[in-house]
């Protein structure tokens, strides 16, 4: 496999299958990858793509439009185990410092657990849910982490430093991420496959004990809503009032007077009004 001289950043990308046509296309998360590793090389620089599978031409194609001028497509057999799959990157991914790859795969299997593997293989530490990428002035990298809420957290990785980045499902919402796609580079970007493929590791027995079956989702039990006001609730666990279910009391008979007293023996039971001496 022939590699561009200083890229350093190697894009793991994969095939989707759009529900409602049933074609096969680039998937998106894995476009905004590309987009990425592109925006943290600058201009005159550009990652190296990589595929494992069967992916048709006309989705490299796709993947090449955005202005990289080779993908390299590793065959692997059809029943192939995710150790299997990992080993056949591992050796496209050697010499990358950074592997970038999107949190699963859009068709066929995608349990997830791809950029872990692969990270386990080559012996690097995964950062996952990274939602930009910076080059840093000692030629470092700036990694940017999506946390919940809005958070983010930064890492800084020194230069020379391998690791697996594992790109959040919200970065393909970048809007200010752009994604180019020329038909001239669409033609002129090659597709290169190795003439023999990395040689497949043996399927251990624990693989073998594994049964797959059909993923079912889980049900879960709806919690209840309570309409019950925060005044009331907190009344409630005081004890300084009545529940908000039990009501109140409305007089409309009987003189100024009983009513007057009404409301006096309602304020005693709350300890608003000193009791009489």
């Amino acid at each position: 496999m022939s590699a561009i001289e200083g890229s350093g950043i190697v894009v793991l990308v994969c095939v989707r299958i759009d529900p409602t046509s049933g074609r096969a296309t680039r998937s998106r998360a894995d476009a905004a990858a590309v987009a990425l590793a592109q925006k943290a090389l600058g201009e005159g620089r550009e990652p190296r793509l990589c595929t494992a599978g069967d992916m048709p031409a006309g989705v490299a194609r796709e993947y090449l439009a955005q202005g990289v001028s080779q993908l390299t497509r590793l065959p692997v057999h059809g029943d192939a185990t995710l150790d299997e799959v990992a080993s056949t990157l591992e050796s496209a991914c050697r010499d990358g410092a950074l592997a970038i790859t999107g949190p699963r795969a859009e068709s066929g299997p995608g349990s997830g657990l791809l950029p872990y593997a692969l990270a386990q293989h080559l012996q690097r530490p995964v950062i996952h849910e990274v939602i930009d990428l910076l080059r840093e002035a000692d030629g470092g990298w700036r990694v940017v982490q999506a946390l919940p809420r809005g958070a983010r957290r930064s890492w800084h990785l020194e230069p020379g430093v391998p690791a697996v980045l594992v790109t959040s499902p919200r970065l393909a919402q970048r809007e200010d991420l752009l994604q180019r796609h020329s038909w001239v580079a669409a033609q002129a970007g090659r597709i290169v496959e190795p003439l023999t493929a990395a040689p497949a590791s043996s399927r251990s027995k624990a693989a073998a004990d594994w049964r797959f079956e059909p993923a079912r989702k889980q049900r879960r039990a709806l919690a209840p809503v309570s309409t019950e006001s925060g005044a009331a609730r907190m009344a409630r666990a005081t004890g300084a009032a009545e529940s908000a279910g039990q009501g109140g009391t409305v007089v409309r008979d009987g003189s100024a007077m009983d009513k007057a007293q009404l409301l006096l023996d309602h304020l005693r039971r709350l300890a608003l009004v000193r009791p009489p001496a």
